[in-house]
């Protein structure tokens, strides 16, 4: 049951890495031509995933954590890298959410700067048809068509204002979200401090009852090998007196009998 939590911890935590890997890609491009309205999308939905996963994989390591009792020394160890590696993980992604939120702050999406420009290019024409010379009906005709223009340019430009402003709020509530999620993944690392913290002390004290079974087993054999030597020191006193008497014997024997 613990080795099938444990792999599927396991699993969870590679998706992540490899979800993690791919959001930093896409923070990389925010601020560059490249980043548009829809690949900030993009990052919203794989940062709900990141924090899906997240919360799963803490969900089960405190499973994990809480029958911690019924599991080996081994398992409980594999456990806690397993917090370790996550907790590593998820400050990884907090500070990745930093640099997003940053990067969102300083820049906007480039259909702004593509609203801008259009704005720019009318307001262009509207300069060169200005320009032209001609007779009279040529001149009230570029004046007609420099006024259109004009008119143009003030529609882009309150255009492009209203699609700047929307994106502004756009991106505003995107950097709120991503502080929202932020402070979640704050709370998931004290949370999962906790369970380290629990899970060391258990490890601890498994490595300590191990430490003391060697050190009484060695002290133990110790005490047989003075045992033994004690034993072979009385049977080796008692051949020394069995010899001496004998010599002594043979001596009275030789005195009486010689």
């Amino acid at each position: 049951m613990h080795s099938q939590a444990t792999r599927e911890v396991e699993g969870l935590v590679f998706q992540m890495a490899s979800g993690l890997s791919a959001l930093k890609k896409m923070v990389d491009v925010l601020g560059t031509p490249r980043d548009t309205v829809e690949h900030r999308h993009r990052i919203g939905e794989a940062n709900l995933r990141l924090q899906d996963t997240a919360k799963r994989i803490k969900e089960q390591l405190t499973s994990l954590g809480q029958d911690k009792a019924a599991m080996s020394a081994v398992a409980q160890q594999k456990v806690r890298r397993l917090m370790q590696d996550f907790g590593a993980m998820l400050q990884d992604y907090k500070s990745t959410q930093k640099v997003a939120a940053e990067r969102e702050a300083t820049s906007l999406p480039r259909a702004a700067v593509a609203a801008a420009a259009a704005a720019a290019s009318a307001a262009a024409a509207a300069s060169a048809a200005a320009a032209g010379g001609g007779g009279r009906e040529q001149e009230l005709e570029r004046q007609g068509l420099l006024q259109q223009q004009r008119m143009a340019e003030a529609a882009q430009l309150e255009g492009a204002m209203a699609y700047n402003e929307a994106l502004i709020e756009e991106r505003d509530h995107g950097i709120q979200e991503i502080q929202r999620q932020i402070g979640e993944v704050n709370e998931m690392f004290q949370d999962l401090a906790v369970l380290i913290n629990d899970q060391g002390q258990q490890i601890i004290t498994v490595d300590q009852q191990i430490a003391t079974t060697a050190e009484r087993t060695y002290e133990g054999t110790r005490q047989l090998v003075r045992a033994e030597r004690s034993q072979r020191a009385a049977r080796n006193k008692c051949l020394v007196l069995w010899l001496v008497s004998g010599v002594i014997v043979a001596l009275i024997l030789i005195v009486l009998f010689g």
